[in-house]
């Protein structure tokens, strides 16, 4: 594939999983910067436990992006 996604890590999954079982509209999705602080605030007060859920997933992640892009290894695009 020409774009390989980076793998999610934990708060990217918790974000992911907030707008989804919120059911938050697409003119609230747009505004991501206020979105993201939200959902920022949500993580920040997260118990260890509760994060640690969040790590666990994010490492599942990890793991089966690693088994479909085996070759795969984060380049960023600087601009010029």
């Amino acid at each position: 594939p020409a774009h390989i996604p980076r793998p999610p890590n934990a708060f990217i999954l918790f974000r992911s999983s907030f707008i989804r079982l919120q059911h938050v509209s697409a003119e609230t999705e747009s505004k991501s910067g206020i979105l993201s602080k939200i959902v920022g605030m949500l993580w920040h007060n997260l118990s260890d436990e509760e994060r640690q859920v969040w790590q666990a997933k994010a490492r599942r992640a990890y793991a089966e992006h690693k088994r479909m892009y085996p070759g795969y290894s984060f380049r960023p695009v600087k601009d010029k």
